[in-house]
Parts: C-alpha cells; sequence; structure tokens
C-alpha cells in the first residue's frame, strides 16, 4: 500500500510558483525547489518529477488561479461592463509595483524566457492568453449591449489590445517606469476605447 503523503499539493506548488517568479526557471535549481518547498530532493522528485515537471505543474496552478482573478475581475452584468473594463485596465499598470515582491505575471515572464524553447509551457501560457482574451472580448460585448461602448467595434480585437497593453504595463514597470506614467497611460488608453456619448454624457460632472 502507498504511503500516504504529507504534505499539501497545493501549498507545495505555490512554493514552487514564487520561486520560479522570482529566479526564472534557467535561475532555479531542484535544490532551490526543494529549500522553497520544504520537501527533500527525493520526494520531491517522487511526487512531481524533475526540474521542468515541477515548472510544468507549478505554471498550470497559477494560470488556473490567473483565469479565476480574471473572471472575477471581468465578469458581471451588462450595465457595469465599462466600470470592469476601465479597473483591469488601471489594475494592469499598478500589477507590478503594488505587489509587494515585484514578480509580475508568470505567463508573460516565462513567454519571454522559454517561449520559443519549450512546446509544453508555450502551449500552457497561449492557452491562457487565449482565455483572458475570450473573457476580456466578452466584458467589451457587454459594453456594447449596454450602450457604453461603440455596437460597430471589433470586441475581438479590443480584447486582444487591452490583454497586450496590461503585459507591456508589467514590462515596463519591472523596467523601471514610474507609477505616475503607467496611471497616465492606463488613462489614456481607456479614453482611447470606442466610448460612446452616452458613456461620455454620464460620466460628466
Amino acid at each position: 500500500m502507498a504511503r500516504p503523503r504529507s504534505f499539501d499539493e497545493q501549498t507545495v506548488l505555490d512554493a514552487a510558483v514564487r520561486r520560479f517568479r522570482a529566479t526564472g526557471y534557467a535561475g532555479t535549481s531542484l535544490d532551490d525547489i526543494s529549500a522553497a518547498t520544504g520537501l527533500g530532493r527525493g520526494s520531491l522528485y517522487a511526487s512531481f518529477g524533475d526540474k521542468h515537471a515541477v515548472f510544468i505543474k507549478s505554471l498550470n496552478a497559477y494560470v488556473r488561479q490567473a483565469l479565476i482573478d480574471t473572471r472575477d475581475l471581468l465578469e458581471g452584468p451588462d450595465d457595469t461592463a465599462v466600470d470592469r473594463l476601465h479597473g483591469f485596465i488601471a489594475g494592469g499598470a499598478r500589477s507590478v509595483l503594488d505587489d509587494e515582491e515585484h514578480f509580475g505575471c508568470m505567463a508573460g515572464k516565462f513567454a519571454h524566457e522559454v517561449g520559443d524553447q519549450d512546446d509544453q509551457a508555450r502551449a500552457i501560457i497561449r492557452g491562457v492568453f487565449l482565455e483572458q482574451q475570450q473573457i476580456l472580448r466578452d466584458c467589451v460585448a457587454a459594453a456594447q449591449r449596454s450602450g457604453d461602448l461603440a455596437p460597430d467595434a471589433d470586441a475581438h480585437t479590443i480584447g486582444y489590445m487591452i490583454l497586450a497593453l496590461n503585459h507591456g504595463f508589467d514590462v515596463m514597470a519591472k523596467g523601471g517606469i514610474d507609477s505616475a506614467a503607467l496611471d497616465a497611460a492606463a488613462e489614456q488608453a481607456f479614453q482611447g476605447l470606442p466610448l460612446t456619448s452616452r458613456y461620455r454624457a454620464r460620466r460628466q460632472p
């Protein structure tokens, strides 16, 4: 009979996620993961596999939570959809600077580091980007139904634009651009959406 695990898998994966986000794939060894998770190398290997297997499981755990967070931010009634888009864009400008550890998005980080070398990681990253774009597209469509965004605008393309913008904020914040500049850019980006006269009239003081 197999011995029951004496650890919580999600807790271990959360610790591995933090380690990979802090030091990257190349900069993280199995010993580093062992120290971060509190599991010996033997237990780690027996339960999760080699370094790459731990990385893939960690990346999957991260993107599952990222999608939950994205839905929490963007799903809701049509009449507040444009406000949710505004909040998502503004929050993207702050996501790195407001994070105590300044990690940024794990999917974006590893798209740069391993995306052109690791087919398995690239498929996971592409998958989460596509799902986030669909959530954004649906929120844009909701704002169109409510009369706050122009009905003839391309919700599909706007979804990609907002997603690309948020990942750009990550890169710029990690490159040292200050919060005032990013906040102003986020507001300009929101105002550049095809907002209707109905929306602008309702927002006038």
